[in-house]
């Protein structure tokens, strides 16, 4: 009890004598090691910003750049023609650009996209079925038939 009388007394006195500023050496120090922290934080705040943005830039460019499609090897005139007749002309083809180069694709569709695209399927018929689009150079289907 005589330990903390004295420790109250002597802490008294010192508030007694009022607030002390720091020696110069010491806030000049403080100062120069608050400049260094906050420098240091800066950098690793726009480090950590440079290395999203650089990811973020990674992914764009990953999900936007495609490759090019390779070009199809281009079909006999003769060949083209015999493809023409056997397929069925979609809707509003004739009102796209002349088929240059030619590609067929075979696909899975149901037999009523069939029928949406104005083929003639019967109606009792709706299960998937293998058809061939005829596609011109810019990509569009220009007909249709069904894969026997």
């Amino acid at each position: 009890m005589e330990d903390n009388r004295e420790l109250l007394e002597n802490l008294r006195a010192l508030a007694a004598d009022g607030p002390q500023d720091a020696p110069d050496r010491v806030e000049r120090q403080l100062c120069a090691e608050f400049r260094t922290r906050i420098r240091r934080h800066r950098i690793r705040v726009w480090s950590s910003f440079a290395g999203v943005a650089a990811m973020a830039a990674g992914i764009a460019l990953f999900l936007w750049v495609r490759e090019a499609p390779k070009p199809a090897a281009p079909v006999p005139a003769q060949i083209e023609e015999e493809a023409d007749a056997s397929f069925y002309p979609l809707p509003e083809a004739e009102a796209l650009p002349e088929v240059e180069n030619a590609m067929v694709v075979r696909v899975q569709m149901r037999a009523s996209s069939l029928r949406l695209m104005g083929y003639p399927v019967e109606e009792e018929r709706s299960d998937e079925v293998q058809a061939e689009l005829l596609l011109g150079q810019d990509g569009l289907a220009r007909g249709v038939r069904l894969v026997q």
